[in-house]
């Protein structure tokens, strides 16, 4: 057994959460859809945790090379921090099964340390754009442990209340960018 084996049983796990859910995928029908028996699939993972915490490190990567790309726009560190939350979002609205098993689900930081690594990893360049932002702002009110707190706390629940469908025009969550664009105003 290969890499290509390795990689091709991550990319039928992705396939199965993406049309079936989380809960759809066991080693068993992950070997199945692979082609494989089911001790294939446990020759690369030990067991549907460990399958699912690559899947998580992958999607890590994901997002943050869709917030890399933003860096070579160039833009002003307060529009930075918009196109970043509004591809935040849609990377959740898009991915919704991916956005719970990253940041809905507490992995054990001893048996999956690099979920916790580029967790961090993550957190600290969203870190950095915001002491930019900060660094850019006349008056800053905000340390910038506390503005990325607060940057953390709107954008997870906004999509929180997103994902279970909390888009009411009458409470004024249907519109997510104005909402950004509004929270971004208000810290920085």
């Amino acid at each position: 057994m290969n890499n290509e084996t390795k990689q091709n049983l991550l990319k039928v796990t992705r396939e199965i959460i993406d049309k079936h859910g989380v809960e759809a995928v066991s080693m068993r029908e992950v070997g199945r859809c692979a082609g494989l028996s089911r001790s294939a699939s446990y020759r690369h993972f030990k067991n549907k945790q460990s399958l699912l915490a690559e899947i998580v490190v992958e999607d890590f990567h994901i997002l943050a090379s869709m917030i890399l790309e933003l860096e070579s726009s160039h833009l002003p560190p307060k529009l930075f921090l918009v196109k970043f939350l509004n591809t935040y979002h849609g990377f959740a609205m898009e991915n919704p099964e991916h956005y719970n098993l990253m940041l809905n689900v507490m992995w054990d930081k001893e048996e999956y340390p690099e979920i916790e690594a580029i967790a961090f990893q993550f957190f600290f360049k969203t870190r950095e754009y915001v002491d930019n932002a900060l660094s850019a702002s006349d008056s800053p009110s905000h340390t910038s442990k506390e503005a990325t707190a607060i940057l953390y706390a709107f954008i997870h629940g906004l999509v929180e209340l997103h994902l279970v469908g909390h888009k009411e025009i009458s409470k004024g969550f249907d519109d997510h960018g104005l909402l950004i664009d509004k929270f971004i105003d208000l810290i920085f």
